[in-house]
């Protein structure tokens, strides 16, 4: 009803798990890193667990949409099976058709497809949704189906993932068998107080509104305090602010609506719980004025003084001082909109998922990341090269296709790989998921990177790339006497 008014394409705020709106939090990178890590490395067992709406779901679907293609996957969504309808789903998600449908023809497929795939080095991963519902002997099939493996690894991976009575499950005394073989585990939180407001900014601006739309600071701590930082609790608080505003024809998300919008939504009781938030500078003038008023009455002039100073000449007020005209501030420079060849977001995709590989396999490295051995066994495992180079900013603007570059952000701990696509004078163009590309200041850019670069190559590489690159690895050094979008890549 309020998408042409605040001019979006799409309800910002539906409670569908779209990966499309999928905001990665510092805790939702770090649960996606352990899932990546735990399957990539056959470790077995992995349990993701989290209060209700904290986007569990959506990072499912996001985990199938970053698997390479030599990783099969079963997604089970429907927990409340038994022991044959489990097995019955996994080999059906697994496009498997087994000779018998008997428990032994089911584990027999399933053992057969999962050695062909381990030979052919490939991997497999059963993905377990609201894993809190499993009964225990399910639970026990899962781990039956663990005992699948070669001296080498897993045959079959394993992740649950669900509520935090998911641990309390595995925690008693009769599954100690199945939770001492849990690997990874993570446990992902509600949002922080400026993570709720960026995940509000970020779905206003996927649904095509990210300007149109204003939250003051008192509706977004508001909504912070009142949803504990859960995303679904903030889409469905967020999802009647914004029926409201466009009932009441405001553009402006204020305190007041988000309160009006919690006593609709049935949270009176929560609405009336939340403290209005007091500014530090009205209790100060508050308590300033009290000392002043007493001041005041202590001083209070006498009715003879009153008359006297009423009857006395008075003199025309000074007239006002003139206010300095103070300069207006230069403006800044705002990028065009971001657009890229095709060919160039393509490649740039690529590298995401490259660096993404790496970032997971750098969890058993940390805290030292050594990019270059990293790379080379993730870019192996995908039929990739990888070159490792250093470089200055002016040899960087003169690359003609995106790269990886490694930087260190200001309240990062390690280092971190970039996808970088093209270089201006003023901004930088990067890409991530699922955000796709962003413009970054020079100066913030060059701040944070190392000089450090990584080129990567494949059999699609265009003509004349392969002989620059060959220079490039001889020189150890990006060559300077090439005009721009003329040499590497």
């Amino acid at each position: 009803m309020y998408l042409s008014f605040f001019n979006l394409r799409e309800p910002p705020f539906s409670l569908t798990p779209d990966p499309r709106f999928l905001f990665l939090s510092r805790q939702h990178e770090e649960a996606l890193s352990h899932l990546l890590y735990g399957i990539y490395e056959r470790k077995g067992f992995i349990e993701i667990t989290g209060e209700v709406g904290t986007g569990k779901t959506i990072l499912c679907r996001t985990l199938l949409d970053r698997l390479d293609k030599t990783v099969s996957t079963a997604l089970i969504f429907n927990s409340y099976l038994t022991e044959l309808e489990l097995l019955r789903a996994i080999v059906r998600d697994f496009g498997l058709v087994p000779a018998e449908a008997t428990r032994a023809g089911y584990l027999d497929t399933l053992n057969q497809y999962l050695l062909e795939e381990f030979a052919a080095g490939r991997n497999a991963v059963v993905i377990v949704d609201e894993a809190q519902h499993l009964d225990a002997t399910v639970l026990e099939q899962l781990r039956m189906l663990s005992n699948l493996e070669t001296e080498r690894g897993k045959l079959l991976q394993v992740v649950l993932v669900g509520q935090p009575e998911l641990r309390d499950k595995l925690a008693m005394p009769h599954m100690r068998q199945l939770e001492q073989r849990i690997a990874v585990r993570y446990h992902i939180h509600g949002l922080s107080r400026t993570e709720t407001r960026q995940y509000i900014v970020h779905r206003m601006s996927v649904a095509g509104a990210a300007n149109t739309v204003t939250f003051t600071r008192a509706a977004f701590a508001l909504i912070h305090r009142a949803c504990d930082g859960i995303p679904r609790r903030i889409n469905l608080l967020c999802d009647r602010v914004l029926m409201l505003a466009y009932v009441r024809g405001t553009r402006r998300v204020t305190a007041t609506l988000v309160r009006q919008s919690l006593r609709e939504l049935g949270g009176r009781r929560r609405a009336a719980a939340v403290p209005r938030p007091v500014p530090l500078r009205l209790a100060a003038l508050a308590g300033v004025g009290s000392l002043a008023l007493l001041a005041g009455l202590a001083a209070w002039p006498t009715v003879r003084e009153q008359v006297t100073t009423r009857l006395a000449p008075q003199t025309p007020p000074a007239p006002p001082l003139p206010q300095p005209v103070l300069p207006a501030p230069p403006p800044v420079p705002v990028p065009p909109p971001l657009t890229v060849p095709e060919a160039e977001l393509s490649w740039a995709q690529k590298l995401w998922r490259l660096a993404a590989r790496a970032t997971a396999l750098s969890e058993a490295t940390a805290p030292v990341r050594r990019w270059e051995a990293l790379l080379a066994q993730a870019a192996q495992e995908v039929g990739l090269e990888v070159l490792p180079l250093q470089a200055s900013l002016p040899q960087l603007q003169r690359l003609s296709r995106p790269c990886l570059i490694e930087v260190l952000p200001a309240a990062a701990t390690a280092s971190q790989l970039w996808v970088l696509v093209q270089l201006h004078d003023t901004y930088a163009v990067t890409y991530r998921e699922p955000a796709g590309l962003a413009a970054l200041p020079l100066s913030q850019l060059q701040a944070m990177w190392s000089g450090k670069l990584f080129l990567s190559t494949a059999a699609d590489t265009p003509p004349g790339a392969g002989v620059a690159c060959r220079h490039a690895r001889h020189k150890n050094r990006i060559p300077t006497a090439k005009p721009k979008r003329a040499g590497l890549l």
